[in-house]
């Protein structure tokens, strides 16, 4: 008959329920353990940053451009920024990264969907709202609030903007990207 004292007990408690009865998945050599990598790198503060350097250059270039005014700058800038917006996470379905890690579980889906898996009003999320909203108003304020920007500009800001709420989540409008 074998005597495990309290004190071993304990520990062995505590590492059945840390590695046996815990979500955790085994970590092998710097694979990730995430089946679906859409739902980590965008967490990353480093992310946040490299995407509004990223923009902030975009803006530099048009910007530098001797042909180019400010009003046609920001415009430029604004486009360019919402349609790619809504082409990477709004219109493009699958892992952008080709992995088959997630067994086609996220086939369906699109980027935005994938983020945080499906939770809405993550700071991820959130960051990616609120980002757009304020490129949007510095377009405006740098253009003196022209009519004409605002029309030109206000459907691409939309085009991006409405699909990133929740009453939109998983829907597909007029059929399209419907398979």
């Amino acid at each position: 008959k074998a005597v495990v004292s309290t004190q071993s007990t304990g520990v062995l408690n505590y590492y059945t329920n840390y590695f046996i009865n815990s979500n955790l998945r085994m970590q092998v050599g710097t694979a990730s353990a995430e089946s679906n990598p859409n739902a980590i790198y965008l967490e990353s503060r480093y992310f946040w940053i490299a995407y509004t350097a990223s923009v902030c250059f975009l803006h530099l270039l048009c910007s530098c451009a001797p042909f180019i005014s400010v009003t046609t700058s920001w415009l430029f800038t604004l486009n360019v920024h919402n349609i790619g917006n809504f082409l990477v996470f709004h219109y493009l379905r699958g892992s952008p990264f080709g992995l088959a890690a997630d067994q086609g579980e996220s086939r369906g889906l699109t980027h935005w969907e994938q983020i945080n898996h499906g939770k809405q009003w993550t700071n991820t999320r959130k960051f990616l709202i609120i980002f757009p909203v304020i490129l949007f108003l510095m377009c405006q304020h740098y253009t003196d609030y022209q009519i004409e920007v605002l029309f030109l500009a206000l459907p691409s800001f939309l085009l991006q903007f409405i699909p990133k709420h929740p009453f939109m989540h998983m829907k597909r409008l007029f059929g399209l990207n419907k398979y």
